[in-house]
């Protein structure tokens, strides 16, 4: 959870993200995203989107269907591009081999927790 929520609210999780997503790494990394967005920093209509989102009250297809979140998400890609255009083949590249590392920290952090799952799961099971 993060500060920027009551502690009643929930908060949908990784699963909840891989119908759009290719793996468990991917879902991960898009709601780490969201909860970014919902600090505010990319302005208040992300945040209001990100923080509808990461509630459950609103799922990704029906957000994309919110004018107002649509278009300012359609502005950051602009935005992204832009910037994308603009760098050499070289950031390119150390942009690519960052989100790369991203994704397989993510994974590692997947990997670590079903570990750490199992091995709980395995302690309970044997005070049975």
């Amino acid at each position: 959870m993060n500060n920027q929520q009551l502690p009643e609210q929930p908060e949908v999780g990784d699963a909840d993200f891989l119908e759009f997503t290719r793996d468990q790494a991917r879902a991960r990394a898009l709601r780490k995203q969201l909860q970014q967005l919902a600090g505010g920093g990319a302005g208040g209509v992300l945040k209001e989107m990100a923080q509808e989102l990461l509630s459950g009250r609103v799922g990704l297809r029906e957000a994309m269907r919110v004018p107002a979140y649509s278009e300012a998400l359609g502005e950051r890609v602009r935005a992204f591009r832009e910037d994308w255009e603009q760098m050499s083949p070289e950031e390119q590249e150390a942009q690519k081999e960052g989100a790369h590392r991203f994704i397989e920290a993510q994974k590692e952090e997947i990997e670590m927790e079903r570990t750490t799952t199992r091995a709980e799961q395995g302690l309970f099971d044997k005070r049975r």
